[in-house]
């Protein structure tokens, strides 16, 4: 069946669906929302009502009055609740009142503004009373151009009639004994919320069985037999006496764990866990070079340009003095052909790159180890096509997603896990301070001393040229005219890839004392001289953010600091969880609590659209019941699972356990 098969589809619809990789029906009602809004509640108007929006009802009393002026055209009238008379005000917008008739009672959803006595709100929804997309709970999808929230609605509750039953996954013995709901019952739940509570289950239920099939999956493929006889030689001692540092006993812990799975019987499949800064990236570079002596070509991909080049610029020398090659391959390197070639001659012995590595002409000689680094940001697809690019080659992931304890000890049974649980000695402390926007005469002084000690600085916004006046454009303009006597540049995902490298290098190499830049520093850089770090617009970032943007400081031996800056503070702010702690898993738990979300399994999450959502996580809870259905399935055998589902699920994906 074809999406165009589905009403309202059309050939363009169909490709603009093609963007959010919605390919087939399956696809459709498989995609999750990204969040909920809940106007279920219906709200009264009262003196003390907070400042979010909700749900009321009220009847209009007046006609439309209207007031003009250069720049803008506001149209008002009144409604009212009871007693109380309210004030709807559009800007700029002459038609959405037209629509409103004196005498008639309607929905609305929208903020109110009071002072006590006089209520008012602006550019409100509204809908008349049988009109349930308000009075319901809603929810919100990841959207592209030309598909709104109501298309995608629309289109998932019609394309939910032609579920594939083939898709259930657990047996009707099954069901009945955990007193699950069948995954039909769940996906309309989820689409098309009846309760909070009924969408918490269900949305508890469909995760529940999408890690089971994981469990199920490693369990099996475990049963497998895969052989490798490398016989590495290699001498660890002086290998390690070329670092300028001493690993933790827990990087030495993980390194050794690589190791003795290396040079076993069978190819390794190893997730490295460890928190920002604690130095997983050295340990997979340790073990290319093992490979490389041992003339076995080794790959590490990375999701983004700037992460590719900081991590070829900063071990090229230390690969180097082992006498081995190692090259760099983006979208952007210039001589690609060369580089392609000698990789497929067995010139090259370690590659570093972005999904350039995937490419159908890149060809390998003889590899026999790939690392995916921050490997939750590449499709399943894509990792597959690297792991292909070899012969049941050797596979570490790394993440930096912290796991609790709990199902840290019950999945090591069944997967090879490491963690790695301390940072590197010789780290700065971090200390952190929330900052009023109305203080930016104090944030410039404790720049400037930052500065005169000759460190550098990140400025991070979430914006790039908006109208807000913490975007990196207009934060470029003030700092350039307000530092003069210091170098500042500007870096964001809108550079060419050449400019982005070449800002980098010269960040790295202390010739621009202050970046400003979006998130596209967030993961893997790695400056030592770099000591603040200022945030601007804080509050619109998630916690786990915060903590990976501040975790690109602190790496070398000066004190550091980040600054939080935000229009308005008060003691229940998230950000106080921030400047509190420095303990990634503390603050993933506590993102969880405040959001209901955050990713815990990341890596081992193999279906694509709850590998985007992040509310679609782990409680301790849920993990207990999974392990309980996974070893009640195992001693029946597995014989009310769908492993035939199961098999086409994972499809190619069974040299890679961990992807």
């Amino acid at each position: 069946m074809d999406l165009t098969d589905i009403k309202g589809i059309g050939k363009k619809k169909k490709e603009c669906l093609q963007r959010l990789s919605i390919n087939s029906v399956s696809d459709l009602y498989n995609y999750y929302p990204k969040e909920y809004e809940d106007r279920s509640k219906k709200f009264m108007l009262s003196s003390n009502i907070d400042e979010n929006k909700h749900y009321f009802e009220w009847t209009i009393e007046s006609k439309i009055y209207m007031k003009y002026s250069r720049k803008s055209t506001i149209s008002y009238l009144y409604a009212s609740e009871n007693e109380k008379k309210i004030k709807l005000i559009w800007f700029n917008d002459k038609f959405s009142p037209r629509k409103l008739k004196i005498g008639e009672t309607y929905k609305f959803y929208t903020k109110v503004k009071t002072d006590g006595q006089n209520f008012e709100c602006y550019n409100p929804m509204f809908t008349n009373l049988k009109d349930l997309s308000i009075g319901s709970i809603i929810p919100i999808y990841s959207l592209t151009r030309s598909i709104t929230n109501n298309n995608l609605r629309n289109f998932i509750n019609e394309a939910l009639k032609y579920y594939n039953m083939d898709e259930n996954f657990l047996g009707n013995k099954l069901i009945r004994k955990f007193e699950f709901s069948s995954k039909l019952s769940n996906l309309k739940e989820i689409h098309s919320p009846s309760s909070i509570i009924k969408l918490k289950k269900a949305k508890s239920e469909i995760k529940i069985v999408d890690f089971l099939k994981e469990l199920i999956f490693i369990y099996l493929m475990n049963k497998e037999n895969y052989y490798q006889k490398l016989d590495l030689e290699y001498n660890l001692d002086e290998i390690l006496g070329k670092l300028d540092f001493e690993l933790t006993s827990s990087q030495y812990k993980s390194l050794v764990d690589i190791l003795n799975d290396i040079n076993s019987n069978s190819p390794m499949n190893r997730l490295l866990c460890g928190d920002v800064g604690s130095g997983k990236t050295i340990i997979a570079i340790i073990s290319m070079i093992i490979f490389g002596l041992n003339k076995y070509q080794s790959a590490m991909m990375v999701p983004t340009e700037v992460l590719a080049s900081q991590q070829y610029e900063k071990n090229k020398d230390f690969i180097e003095s082992f006498g081995l090659k190692v090259s760099l391959l983006t979208s952007s390197t210039k001589n690609k052909d060369k580089i392609k070639m000698d990789l497929k001659k067995g010139k090259i012995d370690i590659l570093i790159g972005t999904h350039a590595l995937i490419v159908d002409d890149v060809d390998f000689n003889n590899l026999k180890f790939i690392v995916a680094d921050e490997q939750h940001r590449f499709g399943v697809r894509q990792r597959q096509s690297l792991y292909q690019k070899g012969s049941n080659a050797n596979y570490l992931t790394m993440t930096a997603t912290p796991i609790p304890r709990t199902l840290y000890l019950k999945i090591s049974k069944l997967l090879n896990l490491s963690q790695i649980t301390e940072l590197p000695k010789g780290r700065g402390e971090i200390r952190t301070e929330i900052i009023l926007e109305s203080m930016r005469n104090s944030i410039d002084n404790k720049l400037k001393k930052v500065l005169a000690e000759g460190r550098q600085v990140y400025i991070v916004s979430d914006s790039i040229d908006s109208d807000d006046k913490n975007s990196v454009e207009n934060l470029y303009s003030y700092y350039k005219s307000n530092f003069r006597e210091y170098k500042v540049k500007k870096l964001h995902g809108k550079l060419k890839s050449i400019e982005k490298e070449d800002i980098l290098k010269e960040f790295s190499k202390g010739n621009i004392d202050i970046l400003i830049s979006t998130t596209v520093i967030e993961v893997g850089i790695d400056i030592k001289n770099a000591n603040t770090m200022l945030i601007y617009n804080a509050n619109n970032f998630g916690l786990s953010s915060l903590h990976q943007l501040r975790g690109r400081i602190g790496r070398g031996r000066y004190e550091s600091y980040c600054y939080l800056i935000c229009e308005k503070f008060n003691e229940k702010s998230k950000l106080n969880i921030i400047k509190n702690s420095n303990d990634g898993f503390e603050i993933a738990r506590k993102d969880l609590k405040l959001r209901g979300a955050g990713k815990i399994l990341s890596t081992i999450q193999h279906g694509k659209n709850l590998n985007d959502i992040d509310y679609f996580n782990l409680k301790e809870n849920e993990i207990n019941l999974c392990f309980e259905i996974f070893e009640f399935s195992k001693e029946e055998n597995f014989k009310n699972i769908n492993l035939k589902y199961l098999e086409n699920y994972f499809n190619i994906d069974k040299g890679i356990v961990l992807n």
